[in-house]
Protein backbone atom coordinates (compact mmCIF):
# COMPACT_ATOMS: atom_id res chain seq x y z
CA UNK A 1 0.00 0.00 0.00
CA UNK A 2 1.41 3.48 -0.72
CA UNK A 3 2.00 5.91 1.97
CA UNK A 4 -0.89 8.20 0.75
CA UNK A 5 -3.42 4.71 0.62
CA UNK A 6 -2.09 3.90 4.09
CA UNK A 7 -2.66 7.93 5.53
CA UNK A 8 -6.16 8.20 4.24
CA UNK A 9 -6.77 4.68 5.21
CA UNK A 10 -6.01 5.74 8.92
CA UNK A 11 -7.67 8.77 8.76
CA UNK A 12 -10.91 6.95 7.67
CA UNK A 13 -10.17 4.54 10.83
CA UNK A 14 -10.13 7.45 12.86
CA UNK A 15 -13.05 9.41 11.66
CA UNK A 16 -14.90 6.28 11.89
CA UNK A 17 -14.12 5.26 15.27
CA UNK A 18 -15.07 9.03 16.44
CA UNK A 19 -18.67 8.80 14.67
CA UNK A 20 -19.59 5.77 15.97
CA UNK A 21 -18.98 7.07 19.85
CA UNK A 22 -21.06 9.10 20.47
CA UNK A 23 -24.42 6.95 18.89
CA UNK A 24 -26.49 4.36 20.81
CA UNK A 25 -26.76 1.67 18.86
CA UNK A 26 -29.34 2.06 16.24
CA UNK A 27 -32.72 0.20 16.66
CA UNK A 28 -34.34 -1.78 13.94
CA UNK A 29 -38.09 -0.34 13.33
CA UNK A 30 -40.67 -3.16 13.81
CA UNK A 31 -42.62 -2.59 10.19
CA UNK A 32 -45.71 -1.87 11.36
CA UNK A 33 -48.14 -2.77 14.58
CA UNK A 34 -49.56 -5.91 12.82
CA UNK A 35 -46.59 -7.72 12.07
CA UNK A 36 -45.45 -10.57 14.77
CA UNK A 37 -43.27 -8.53 16.75
CA UNK A 38 -39.59 -9.25 16.40
CA UNK A 39 -36.67 -8.05 18.61
CA UNK A 40 -34.08 -5.90 17.33
CA UNK A 41 -31.86 -8.81 18.20
CA UNK A 42 -33.79 -10.93 15.71
CA UNK A 43 -33.81 -8.56 12.53
CA UNK A 44 -30.39 -7.64 13.06
CA UNK A 45 -29.55 -11.63 13.16
CA UNK A 46 -31.50 -11.50 10.05
CA UNK A 47 -29.97 -9.12 8.23
CA UNK A 48 -26.07 -9.81 9.44
CA UNK A 49 -27.20 -13.61 7.83
CA UNK A 50 -27.69 -11.95 4.90
CA UNK A 51 -24.69 -9.86 4.73
CA UNK A 52 -22.36 -13.15 6.02
CA UNK A 53 -23.88 -15.09 3.14
CA UNK A 54 -22.87 -12.51 0.43
CA UNK A 55 -19.63 -11.98 1.70
CA UNK A 56 -19.06 -15.75 2.04
CA UNK A 57 -20.02 -16.07 -1.68
CA UNK A 58 -18.02 -13.15 -3.02
CA UNK A 59 -15.37 -13.49 -0.99
CA UNK A 60 -12.86 -14.36 -3.43
CA UNK A 61 -14.01 -11.33 -5.69
CA UNK A 62 -13.00 -8.88 -3.15
CA UNK A 63 -9.40 -11.23 -2.01
CA UNK A 64 -8.77 -10.48 -5.62
CA UNK A 65 -8.86 -6.76 -5.59
CA UNK A 66 -6.00 -6.83 -3.22
CA UNK A 67 -3.95 -8.04 -6.31
CA UNK A 68 -5.56 -6.12 -8.76
CA UNK A 69 -4.88 -2.65 -6.60
CA UNK A 70 -1.47 -3.61 -4.58
CA UNK A 71 -1.23 -0.21 -3.60
CA UNK A 72 -4.55 0.68 -2.12
CA UNK A 73 -7.04 0.64 0.43
CA UNK A 74 -9.70 -1.68 0.26
CA UNK A 75 -13.40 -0.51 2.13
CA UNK A 76 -16.50 -2.41 2.61
CA UNK A 77 -19.28 0.29 3.19
CA UNK A 78 -21.40 -2.21 5.42
CA UNK A 79 -24.36 -1.71 7.72
CA UNK A 80 -23.53 -2.78 11.57
CA UNK A 81 -24.80 -6.56 11.44
CA UNK A 82 -22.37 -6.94 8.41
CA UNK A 83 -19.43 -6.08 10.75
CA UNK A 84 -19.03 -9.50 12.40
CA UNK A 85 -19.06 -11.19 8.94
CA UNK A 86 -16.33 -8.25 7.83
CA UNK A 87 -14.57 -9.11 10.59
CA UNK A 88 -14.10 -12.69 10.35
CA UNK A 89 -13.33 -11.88 6.36
CA UNK A 90 -10.42 -9.53 7.59
CA UNK A 91 -9.18 -12.50 9.62
CA UNK A 92 -9.10 -15.00 6.86
CA UNK A 93 -6.50 -12.34 5.08
CA UNK A 94 -3.00 -12.45 4.59
CA UNK A 95 -1.04 -9.64 7.13
CA UNK A 96 -0.76 -7.33 4.92
CA UNK A 97 -4.01 -7.30 2.60
CA UNK A 98 -5.59 -7.36 6.80
CA UNK A 99 -3.45 -4.04 7.21
CA UNK A 100 -5.41 -2.82 4.11
CA UNK A 101 -9.13 -3.63 4.48
CA UNK A 102 -11.76 -1.50 6.56
CA UNK A 103 -15.15 -2.02 6.85
CA UNK A 104 -17.56 0.68 8.24
CA UNK A 105 -20.74 2.40 7.37
CA UNK A 106 -21.96 4.00 4.23
CA UNK A 107 -22.25 6.96 6.02
CA UNK A 108 -18.56 6.94 7.51
CA UNK A 109 -17.20 6.54 4.00
CA UNK A 110 -19.63 9.44 2.59
CA UNK A 111 -18.75 11.84 5.63
CA UNK A 112 -14.61 10.65 5.31
CA UNK A 113 -14.84 10.95 1.40
CA UNK A 114 -16.21 14.39 2.18
CA UNK A 115 -12.92 15.65 4.33
CA UNK A 116 -10.39 13.53 2.32
CA UNK A 117 -11.82 13.10 -1.32
CA UNK A 118 -10.31 10.68 -3.18
CA UNK A 119 -12.75 11.06 -6.15
CA UNK A 120 -10.64 8.87 -8.84
CA UNK A 121 -10.50 6.24 -6.34
CA UNK A 122 -6.27 6.24 -6.79
CA UNK A 123 -6.00 5.38 -2.97
CA UNK A 124 -8.83 3.30 -2.22
CA UNK A 125 -11.36 0.95 -3.53
CA UNK A 126 -14.60 0.45 -2.39
CA UNK A 127 -17.21 -2.73 -2.45
CA UNK A 128 -20.67 -2.19 -0.51
CA UNK A 129 -22.74 -4.79 0.84
CA UNK A 130 -25.52 -3.40 3.04
CA UNK A 131 -29.29 -3.64 3.81
CA UNK A 132 -31.62 -0.44 3.60
CA UNK A 133 -34.83 -1.80 6.13
CA UNK A 134 -36.98 -1.17 6.43
CA UNK A 135 -37.89 0.72 3.24
CA UNK A 136 -39.95 3.66 3.54
CA UNK A 137 -43.94 2.61 2.76
CA UNK A 138 -44.03 5.20 -0.29
CA UNK A 139 -41.34 2.85 -2.17
CA UNK A 140 -43.81 0.11 -1.63
CA UNK A 141 -44.76 1.28 -5.44
CA UNK A 142 -41.49 0.32 -7.20
CA UNK A 143 -41.92 -3.30 -5.64
CA UNK A 144 -45.49 -4.21 -6.93
CA UNK A 145 -44.25 -6.96 -9.09
CA UNK A 146 -43.52 -8.72 -5.76
CA UNK A 147 -46.49 -8.20 -3.30
CA UNK A 148 -46.50 -8.84 0.34
CA UNK A 149 -48.51 -9.21 3.03
CA UNK A 150 -50.01 -6.06 5.33
CA UNK A 151 -47.52 -5.83 8.12
CA UNK A 152 -45.01 -7.16 6.42
CA UNK A 153 -41.77 -5.19 4.67
CA UNK A 154 -39.53 -4.64 2.66
CA UNK A 155 -35.32 -4.74 2.21
CA UNK A 156 -33.49 -4.13 0.30
CA UNK A 157 -29.89 -5.75 0.40
CA UNK A 158 -27.79 -3.49 -1.93
CA UNK A 159 -24.35 -4.29 -3.08
CA UNK A 160 -21.66 -3.06 -5.60
CA UNK A 161 -18.68 -1.55 -6.36
CA UNK A 162 -17.03 1.77 -7.21
CA UNK A 163 -13.71 3.38 -9.22
CA UNK A 164 -12.91 2.17 -12.49
CA UNK A 165 -14.91 -0.82 -12.62
CA UNK A 166 -18.42 0.47 -11.13
CA UNK A 167 -21.43 -2.05 -10.56
CA UNK A 168 -24.40 -1.77 -8.46
CA UNK A 169 -27.24 -4.09 -7.94
CA UNK A 170 -30.63 -4.88 -5.31
CA UNK A 171 -31.57 -7.98 -3.59
CA UNK A 172 -35.10 -7.80 -2.41
CA UNK A 173 -36.33 -9.10 0.68
CA UNK A 174 -39.41 -9.69 2.68
CA UNK A 175 -39.13 -9.33 6.43
CA UNK A 176 -42.41 -10.66 8.59
CA UNK A 177 -41.20 -9.50 11.08
CA UNK A 178 -39.35 -13.43 12.31
CA UNK A 179 -38.08 -14.32 9.05
CA UNK A 180 -36.16 -12.58 6.10
CA UNK A 181 -37.44 -14.90 2.33
CA UNK A 182 -35.46 -13.52 -0.95
CA UNK A 183 -37.95 -12.02 -3.18
CA UNK A 184 -35.97 -11.09 -6.37
CA UNK A 185 -32.41 -10.73 -7.47
CA UNK A 186 -31.03 -7.59 -9.22
CA UNK A 187 -33.90 -5.46 -8.72
CA UNK A 188 -34.02 -1.79 -10.39
CA UNK A 189 -34.15 0.46 -7.96
CA UNK A 190 -36.16 4.25 -9.39
CA UNK A 191 -34.97 5.49 -6.19
CA UNK A 192 -31.68 5.34 -7.51
CA UNK A 193 -31.82 7.88 -10.13
CA UNK A 194 -29.53 10.86 -9.80
CA UNK A 195 -31.62 13.72 -8.24
CA UNK A 196 -33.96 11.24 -5.69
Amino acid sequence: MTPDARDWLAGLRRFSEQHRAPRPERRVPVPSETVVVASTAEALAAQAGILDRWLEDHGAGIRALFAERPGAAIVLTTTPPGFVAAERFRAGLAAADAERFAAVTEIEYRGWCMRSPDEHHRLHDNVWSWIKAPLPAARAGEFAAWPIPDGHAYWLHRRGRGGARTWRSADLWQWDGRTATLLASDVSERALRPGR
